[in-house]
């Protein structure tokens, strides 16, 4: 029988696997040092581990003040009342179990509870993130846009769940 997942917040002694975890799978989140960090976890609603560290998930309220975020930006012009997924990782040896989805679970009843009508995120189409699109759209997201970051030799789908 496997053990119950564990979700707490994620604490200071957890960064050296945040930091980890990111550059694990930096092709699909962007670049970040322990400054970076410290900012995020500083405008973060939502910020919880599960397992320690297996997996991390890092979220906003639509109101969040963050003026410079690309993302909540565009969000804020096609969404109201949402709840942002910055940041969800598996780590490799993770993957498979299921962390992800309940992780996703325990950050839909977070915002929910907070009166939330939406969750949303956006996944790489440049670089692609197939693995990520599939389990988007089977947890009930729906493609609401696109964007290019050409600077960053990026691209985005946007996607958005109803609660």
């Amino acid at each position: 029988m496997t053990a119950k997942p564990i979700i707490t917040d994620i604490s200071p002694e957890h960064y050296g696997t945040v930091l980890r975890l990111n550059a694990e799978f930096v092709q699909w989140t962007a670049p970040m040092d322990a400054a970076a960090l410290d900012l995020i976890m500083r405008h973060a609603d939502y910020a919880r581990q599960i397992n320690d560290g297996a997996g991390i998930l890092i979220g906003y309220a639509h109101d969040t003040h963050y003026p410079d975020h690309k993302n909540l930006i565009w969000l804020r012009q096609h969404l109201s009342n949402f709840f942002y997924i910055d940041r969800i990782i598996i780590g490799a040896a993770a993957q498979g179990q299921k962390l992800g989805r309940k992780l996703y679970d325990d950050i839909a009843d977070f915002a929910r509870a907070r009166g939330h009508s939406h969750l949303a995120c956006e996944v790489n189409t440049v670089p692609d993130n197939p693995g990520s699109h599939r389990f988007h759209l089977r947890f009930g997201f729906e493609p609401i846009g696109e964007r290019d970051f050409p600077d960053d030799n990026k691209s985005v789908r946007y996607y958005a769940k109803a609660l």
